[in-house]
C-alpha cells in the first residue's frame, strides 16, 4: 500500500485532548491521528480501531481499483 503525506497514522498522545466523538483522550494513550484535519480518535472509546479499519479498507480499495499490488 502506498503511503501519502496526509494519511492518518497511529501515535502516542503527548497532551490530553478530545477525540472526534468528544471523549477525553489522556496523555500516553494510543490514538489514530488525521494530520490534515488535525483530529484524533482515541483507543479507549473505541473510535480509533474503527477509524484505522475504515482507512485501511479505503486504501486497499484504492490500490485495487488503480491496478496496483496490495
Amino acid at each position: 500500500m502506498k503511503r501519502y503525506s496526509g494519511d492518518p497514522y497511529w501515535l502516542t498522545v503527548r497532551f490530553d485532548g478530545r477525540c472526534s466523538c468528544g471523549q477525553l483522550v489522556k496523555r500516553g494513550e494510543q490514538a489514530f491521528y488525521y494530520p490534515r484535519g488535525k483530529t484524533l480518535c482515541g483507543k479507549s472509546c473505541g473510535c480509533a480501531d474503527k477509524a484505522a479499519a475504515d482507512f485501511a479498507a479505503c486504501a486497499q480499495d484504492e490500490t485495487f481499483y488503480s491496478g496496483g499490488v496490495y
